[in-house]
């Protein structure tokens, strides 16, 4: 009787060898074909500016030229409801380059609020307050985080028209916002638009106050 011709030991495994090559084309067909298509939808750019800003949150203040609160803040946040604001016309106090500067602010009035904005279209809260005192000559840092540690600090009750007012507005290291005080409890900021709003008295801003610096005036 013939025997049956005996299979080499070897036979199968090759056979499964190249089923698995086979299988391993496929399955990175299948997974360059998902990349492809996860690069080309918004799921990648809702990663990177999620990426960027915890990235931020954790380098800031300075996060590729903008600060956290820049990055962090919407275009129409609702921190910018007041008790009052409106258009300022009256007389401009404040001595030498602090009036210079609260003049300047003051013709800003009714630009919008721009996010990283320097203008002259539009401020950013500190882009206001750096534009207004670099009009008088004197230079202040750009974000609301040196602003606030390069000033020499002062009390509420020893604000002067000119001084520089922080807050904590939205979640995030403090300060997130800033303005100039104007004398009669009010200030000058980079609201939406560019507005004068009491603060002194107002409930808002007195929750979220931060404190005040001092600018030092250029030596005459």
């Amino acid at each position: 009787m013939a025997r049956p011709p005996t299979k080499h030991p070897y036979s199968r495994l090759r056979d499964d060898r190249g089923a698995s090559f086979v299988e391993v084309a496929v399955v990175t067909m299948l997974a360059a074909s998902i990349i492809t298509a996860v690069l080309q939808s918004p799921v990648q750019d809702t990663f990177h500016d999620n990426v960027r800003e915890m990235t931020c949150l954790v380098e800031g203040p300075e996060c590729g030229g903008e600060t956290w609160t820049d990055v962090q803040r919407p275009e129409e946040p609702e921190e910018y409801e007041f008790t009052f604001a409106g258009h300022y016309g009256g007389e401009v106090l404040g001595e030498g380059d602090a009036k210079v500067a609260i003049q300047w602010a003051l013709s800003k009035q009714g630009l919008p609020y721009v996010w990283g904005g320097t203008g002259p279209h539009g401020y950013d809260c500190s882009g206001l307050v750096q534009g207004a005192w670099a009009a008088a000559g004197v230079q202040i840092p750009r974000t609301t985080w040196p602003q606030h540690a390069a000033l020499a600090p002062v009390s509420k009750a020893e604000l002067i028209p000119g001084d520089l007012i922080f807050f904590q507005t939205i979640p995030g290291p403090p300060p997130t916002h800033v303005g100039m005080y104007i004398g009669n409890n009010m200030m000058v900021h980079a609201g939406n638009p560019v507005n004068v709003t009491q603060v002194l008295g107002n409930p808002y801003w007195e929750s979220r106050w931060v404190g005040a610096g001092r600018v030092p005036q250029k030596a005459a």
